[in-house]
């Protein structure tokens, strides 16, 4: 990984901070694609820094959703405790995954999201249709899975199927989204640290802008209405996920077989 300046390190914080507590996705799905083009980080470095990064991010932008929406907790415990063993499984299948072939993978997904977002923006509903808690289950071990394979946090994927599969309005499901990442990163962030993937360096000004933006985008998602949100966060996928897709790494991409930078 390339020398990085502070103020680098908290801008690019701040701005995946941002739109993750706006989003309610912790911000890992931007900070990933922005470790690697801005500080040359490998794929299994920035997936490893943005699951520690989404923790700090969650754990503050949950504050907000807390005092202003009537979240519901039960579900959000069973999702996290279903998500917990899935996250492991998808940092071990991560480990042995190609750098190259993750990038790919992680620039799909983004797109897919993005396609979900543009052609079905979520709307206010009136009666919830939560399923039976043997679907949740699935869903949150499906959810932990593909956060550790990527390095995503999970939310990106938890979102859509609650808002638009289980009828939870927006804001709600970002609120409950944010109680699951921060386990969800804290579990996959370690198991990446043991092989010296975390770019520990690097954490400190993530952390800082990381905090501060998902607190501002936490409170400034009470005050503008989710299509306008999802359809602006959706047209930015879009570009990070052509630019992750098409771009050839480079030899800023290096395999897993060459260690992280601590």
């Amino acid at each position: 990984m390339t020398r990085h300046a502070l103020p680098l390190t908290i801008a690019l914080g701040a701005l995946a901070g941002a739109l993750g507590g706006m989003m309610g996705v912790g911000g890992g799905l931007v900070l990933v694609p922005l470790l690697i083009h801005f500080l040359g980080a490998s794929q299994h470095e920035a997936q490893a820094t943005s699951l520690a990064f989404v923790v700090a991010t969650a754990l503050v932008a949950a504050v907000p959703y807390l005092a202003t929406e009537r979240l519901d907790l039960p579900l959000a415990a069973l999702l996290t405790a279903a998500a917990v063993p899935g996250v492991l499984v998808g940092v071990r299948v991560a480990k042995r995954t190609p750098g190259a072939q993750l990038r790919r993978a992680f620039g799909v997904v983004m797109l897919l999201a993005a396609i979900k977002l543009l052609a079905a923006p979520p709307e206010a509903t009136v009666e919830t249709a939560v399923w039976a808690w043997p679907l949740n289950v699935l869903l949150g071990l499906g959810v932990g899975f593909f956060a550790g394979l990527l390095g995503v946090g999970g939310g990106t994927m938890l979102v859509p199927v609650l808002v638009l599969g289980e009828r939870i309005p927006q804001h709600v499901a970002q609120g409950i989204s944010l109680i699951l990442i921060a386990p969800v990163g804290f579990i996959g962030a370690l198991s990446y640290a043991r092989d010296g993937h975390v770019v520990k360096r690097a954490l400190p000004g993530l952390l800082i802008g990381g905090a501060i933006g998902a607190l501002l985008g936490a409170l400034a998602a009470h005050r503008i209405e989710a299509p306008l949100l999802s359809r602006l966060f959706a047209i930015l996928l879009v570009f990070v996920a052509a630019q992750m897709i098409l771009r050839s790494p480079g030899a800023r991409a290096k395999s897993v077989s060459s260690g992280g930078v601590s």
